[in-house]
């Protein structure tokens, strides 16, 4: 038997699992291997809660998995503390050399493959196609990145007056850190102040470089900030309510027609499409008009287009160092993550990690352009900070932006932030001497 650790499926309609395209795939492995079987274990639906489970599991003897799926962002410090064994990237049943770059950038650490891409995952803006004009949306953020987009967000809010302009996830989770490092990572944000915050890499010369340090006085919070905390004399473009909301609740948030933009990940363009006629949903529907796309006439429809700045996710499959059976552990990474596999992904509305997963044939092509669009997406996408310290990061940068964001908190400083995030990526914790 191979024990395998499975994030949830979001492709799943059954609290179980088993109708979602995970367990179709681990299926087909089972039955083209006579006499093996696939014991799945599902993690907790928060990638904090996972991570902690994943970490538990891993120095437990009673609880050995042979496979384990990971955020692309825990790779490192599962190498460090030697858990997982080394990709044989030569292997031409693997065929390596079909995975997106991005997606191979993200399994890498110390110059090597520590992981095999299952599947990405990458931010998009979705907009209410029949209030606002794409190419002005393109236009605002080309020009002044997350500004010109909130800026854009207020003035077709009171134009048509909505509630809000704009929402994401900014909840007090790892949606927060990747909500905020899309705003911290443009540059634009900073232009008249010279402002922004950078992570720096080590300069070893290597093909992974690993985030040793951070700088700058991260001006792009303070576009953030201004979007929540406008002053007294006007409403926010973004809802206070955002500060403790998740992917749910910004989803029904843009479904109930209260803001004209919102930030999600591609998997919400089938939920809109599928859900649009129920209770909880405009009466209208929203129709879908794909990447770019006009509405015709005025009924409610909505579109996607790139983020400023878009932070990647996504899911990779490690062989543990542990593994009683690495031979089949390695066989049902591979089958999990081949050409079919990602073919399968691709039709659940999940992203591939191959470049081939993005090339099927549609017979519509507003459908095959956003596909197109969304390979382009994903090799455009920032990672988060490679660090076998990310935990701490994470933590520490989610710490920051939600008292920075929170009117009634002490007014923060940025250095103090920096000061953190150097003993974080320094594997300090609580000091930043």
């Amino acid at each position: 038997m191979v024990r395998i650790a499975l994030a949830v499926d979001v492709t799943a309609t059954e609290e179980s699992g088993e109708d979602g395209v995970y367990m179709r795939l681990v299926q087909r492995w089972e039955e083209a291997n006579e006499g093996w079987r696939v014991d799945v274990q599902w993690l907790a639906p928060e990638a904090d809660e996972q991570r902690s489970q994943l970490a538990v599991a891993m120095q437990s003897d009673d609880l050995t998995y042979d496979v384990l799926a990971l955020d692309n962002q825990w790779v490192p410090e599962f190498v460090e503390r030697e858990w997982l064994l080394p990709v044989d990237t030569e292997n031409e049943l693997l065929g390596w050399g079909g995975f997106l770059d991005r997606s191979r950038d993200a399994v890498c650490h110390r110059d090597q493959a520590w992981a095999v891409p299952f599947h990405m995952d990458v931010g998009l803006l979705y907009y209410r196609a029949d209030l606002v004009d794409p190419e002005e949306i393109t236009e605002r953020t080309a020009t002044d990145g997350w500004r010109g987009l909130l800026e854009l967000a207020e003035e077709v809010r009171d134009e048509h007056g909505l509630a809000h302009g704009y929402t994401g996830q900014f909840g007090n989770y790892e949606g927060l850190t990747v909500n905020a490092l899309e705003f911290i990572l443009d540059d634009r944000s900073g232009a008249d102040t010279g402002g922004g915050g950078i992570f720096h890499e080590a300069d070893e010369g290597g093909d992974c470089p690993v985030a040793t340090s951070a700088s700058g006085d991260f001006q792009g919070l303070r576009v953030l900030e201004e979007g929540l905390n406008p002053g007294e004399e006007k409403t926010g473009v973004i809802p206070r309510a955002a500060l403790e909301e998740t992917e749910a609740e910004s989803l029904n948030r843009f479904r109930s027609g209260d803001v004209v933009f919102m930030r999600h990940w591609p998997r919400a363009v089938s939920r809109l499409r599928a859900d649009a006629q129920s209770d909880e949903t405009l009466q209208e529907g929203l129709t879908w008009v794909g990447w770019g796309g006009e509405a015709e006439g005025d009924d409610p429809a909505f579109g996607v287009l790139p983020l400023p700045v878009a932070v990647l996710g996504g899911h990779s499959l490690a062989v543990t160092e542990e593994s009683r059976h690495p031979d089949q552990a390695w066989s049902l990474v591979r089958s999990l993550t081949g050409r079919e596999a990602q073919e399968d992904l691709h039709a659940s509305g999940l992203l591939p990690s191959r470049g081939s997963g993005y090339q099927l044939e549609s017979e519509d092509p507003a459908d095959s352009e956003y596909w197109t669009r969304l390979r382009d997406a994903v090799e455009e996408g920032r990672l988060r900070p490679r660090t076998p310290y990310y935990p701490y990061v994470s933590e520490v940068l989610r710490h920051h932006v939600h008292t920075q964001l929170n009117p009634f908190a002490p007014d923060p400083h940025p250095d103090d932030m920096v000061c953190e995030l150097n003993a974080a990526l320094a594997g300090r914790v609580g000091s930043c001497d």
